[in-house]
Formats: structure tokens, C-alpha cells, sequence
């Protein structure tokens, strides 16, 4: 891999720094509005998304903070946020499988299980790539492969989960067919 630039992480954390700024913005119009109006699906969606959102603000932290820390500390203090980094995204990564199973029955949203499958594995690349390149001691190019993966990843999520918002009132819908109302 060529070398890595300051220039280039520092435009990677600049981006990532954007859209977590945007993401936000949207996580709570969505909140106020558009989970506020669930009735039946509100308790099955809305831990899904939380753990969703959660997900996503962890692979731009990796993304953002790695890219920021590249620039500035030594190695080794890269080495030990990605390894904690890590931690906590393999933990939100099985977070949301788990309520995936759930979400899946009631909206039948294929869209959200393929995003979860990709998601997981991409999870599994980016915590192992970067190790099994660089050993114990990866590099920043080695570190950087889990950079530019977490902020795909990420950006892949949100798009799904913009996408499937736009859905609820299908999922609702669904939800009072199952009832029967």
C-alpha cells in the first residue's frame, strides 16, 4: 500500500466528522417524528435503531479518531484506541444482530437483514485486517484499511437506515394486518 499522508487522514476525519454532525441531525428529526408516529412496531424498531445509530457513530469514530490520531500520536497509542475501538464495535455489532431476528419478523425488510449480514462481516474485516497485515504492531497504512472500511461501512448503514425509514408506515401497516385490525 503507498504511503499514507497527513493530508489524507486529516480529510478522512474531516468528512467523517461531517456526516456524524449530519447523522445526528437526523437521528433526531427521525426520533420526533417518524418513530413517534409507530403504534405497533415502536417497541420492536425503535432498540433496533437505537442499536443502529449506535453502530454507526462507533464506525465513524473509528474512522474519525484513528484518522486524527494517525496524524498525531505515536504508534503505540493508535494501536491501543483501535484495539478498544474494536471492543466496543464488536460488542455493537452483536447488539444489533441480536435485535436484527425481531426486526426482521416484523418488517420483513430484506434490505435491513442484507445490511446486517454485510455489516457483520465487514465488522469482522475491519477489527482483523489491520492485525493480521501489521502483527501486534500495525502500521498506519495497516490502520488505515480499517479507516477507510469503517467510514464504507458506516455510510452504507446510514443509507440503509434513511431507506428503510421511509418504509415504516409499510411496517405499520403490516403490524396491524398480523393483529388484525
Amino acid at each position: 500500500m503507498r504511503q499514507v499522508s497527513d493530508g489524507f487522514l486529516l480529510n478522512m476525519a474531516e468528512v467523517s466528522g461531517a456526516l456524524v454532525g449530519l447523522f445526528l441531525v437526523g437521528v433526531f428529526f427521525f426520533v420526533d417524528t417518524g418513530l413517534g408516529r409507530l403504534e405497533k412496531t415502536r417497541e420492536v424498531l425503535a432498540p433496533y435503531f437505537r442499536a443502529g445509530t449506535r453502530i454507526v457513530l462507533v464506525l465513524f469514530a473509528i474512522s474519525l479518531l484513528l484518522s486524527l490520531t494517525l496524524v498525531v500520536l505515536d504508534p503505540v497509542w493508535n494501536t491501543l484506541l483501535f484495539a478498544v475501538l474494536s471492543i466496543i464495535l464488536l460488542a455493537a455489532n452483536l447488539d444489533t444482530a441480536i435485535r436484527m431476528r425481531t426486526v426482521a419478523r416484523v418488517t420483513r425488510s430484506t434490505a435491513l437483514l442484507v445490511n446486517e449480514v454485510v455489516g457483520t462481516v465487514a465488522v469482522l474485516v475491519i477489527v482483523a485486517l489491520p492485525w493480521i497485515l501489521g502483527g501486534l504492531h500495525p502500521t498506519r497504512e495497516d490502520l488505515t484499511w480499517a479507516i477507510l472500511l469503517s467510514f464504507a461501512s458506516a455510510f452504507l448503514s446510514v443509507c440503509v437506515l434513511v431507506l428503510s425509514a421511509f418504509d415504516i408506515s409499510r411496517f405499520e401497516a403490516a403490524a396491524h394486518k398480523e393483529v388484525g385490525e
